[in-house]
């Protein structure tokens, strides 16, 4: 099959080498740009998006007694140091608009996990504050999150899972402002930012 992996019964995924300083190379170059996107298993957003249907199982699976989802752990996760903070800042910090952000702090708070004081300093800013019930929450939900990442990542070695960090990283660092919900840790400054 020179170079290409059968996932299926149609589908072909190429091989890739992780080449030094961290850069991906196809070992089959069969356009301009040396990748072939051609194939839907060729394609990272596919795999992406399939990986991520992936995760979301098993968080669910291994979180299934405290039914909660992985976005609404993520808001909890931003608000565990007892910060309060508005919903932009929120949407902004797990990477999901405002309208999402909004929808899932109404959830937690019908559930006495995060209450919603009022803002003094601007009347429209809606507002979020972890309870202590909500600590608690997060608290007792880390185990099976754990395991849940542990499983998702248990067919990779120390060296393979560091790689595809750092590839992750690196496509989050130069795509972000391409996203929906930019996510505020990496944003891009300019040099007066710095």
């Amino acid at each position: 099959m020179g170079g290409q992996r059968v996932i299926g019964p149609r589908f072909r995924v190429r091989d890739f080498d992780l080449q030094e300083g961290g850069s991906l190379n196809s070992n089959d170059k069969s356009s301009n740009s040396g990748r072939d996107f051609s194939d839907l298993w060729n394609r990272p957003g596919s795999l992406i998006r399939r990986l991520h249907q992936i995760h979301v199982a098993i968080f669910l699976d291994e979180c299934s007694e405290f039914k909660v989802t992985p976005v609404q752990f993520g808001v909890l996760t931003v608000l565990y140091d007892g910060q309060t903070l508005d919903q932009v800042t929120i949407a902004s910090q797990i990477g999901v608009d405002r309208n999402t952000a909004a929808d899932v702090v109404r959830r937690l708070e019908r559930r006495g996990l995060l209450v919603r004081p009022k803002s003094t300093g601007d009347r429209r800013a809606k507002l979020a504050k972890i309870t202590e019930e909500g600590k608690e929450f997060v608290d007792a939900v880390q185990p099976a999150m754990i395991k849940a990442q542990e499983r998702f990542v248990s067919s990779l070695d120390d060296e393979d899972y560091d790689s595809m960090m750092r590839v992750m990283t690196k496509l989050l660092q130069n795509s972000n402002e391409h996203g929906r919900a930019p996510l505020r840790a990496f944003q891009k400054t300019g040099s007066a930012g710095k």
